[in-house]
């Protein structure tokens, strides 16, 4: 009978000979014992594992930041959209930005005419003005008893597309 196995049906029974013999083994009980990895400690958690050391940045490196507004499409500052209300001293002044990090308080301010100014809480103004207290949306100034605030201006998202929405065909599928 092996004689007449054709070249073709040979390998089949080699190969089903193989996968008998693989399944007496599986039923054997060949494979069913585990080998497990010895127990680790429980790790601990320090304060000294959980928050990295992060690099500190000169300040002078992350004007890039105010200067060219990330989510504006032009990259360029935004305009403001609305008239100074503050008193003639600090009407040619905008504020752009302000940094509070712990006893770093930085205000940046922009003059119509000049260059942009970076101020930090207690410094005066070339205009005589004093930063007394800085919020992330505000910025404090004294002059001789006089108290003056420059906020950072709230702008408007678009208005909303005009264009339809997107609608799918009626025809129905095969």
């Amino acid at each position: 009978m092996i004689g007449s196995l054709k070249s073709v049906e040979m390998p089949l029974a080699a190969g089903a000979a193989v996968l008998l013999l693989l399944i007496a083994g599986v039923l054997s009980g060949v494979g069913h014992s585990a080998d497990w990895l010895d127990a680790r400690a429980p790790r601990q958690n320090t304060a000294a594992q959980q928050a990295p050391n992060v690099p500190s940045a000169e300040l002078a490196s992350l004007s890039n930041t105010w200067q060219t507004p990330l989510f504006s499409t032009d990259r360029s500052p935004d305009v403001s959209l609305r008239k100074s209300q503050h008193a003639s001293s600090l009407a040619g002044l905008t504020l752009t930005g302000v940094i509070l990090n712990g006893d770093l308080q930085v205000a940046f301010i922009r003059q119509k005419s000049g260059p942009a100014l970076k101020v930090h809480r207690g410094e005066r103004l070339p205009n005589g003005w004093t930063l007394e207290s800085l919020t992330p949306l505000q910025a404090r100034f004294t002059l001789d008893g006089r108290s003056e605030s420059l906020t950072l201006p709230v702008l408007k998202l678009p208005p909303p597309s005009t264009e339809p929405p997107i609608s799918l065909s009626n025809e129905s599928t095969p």
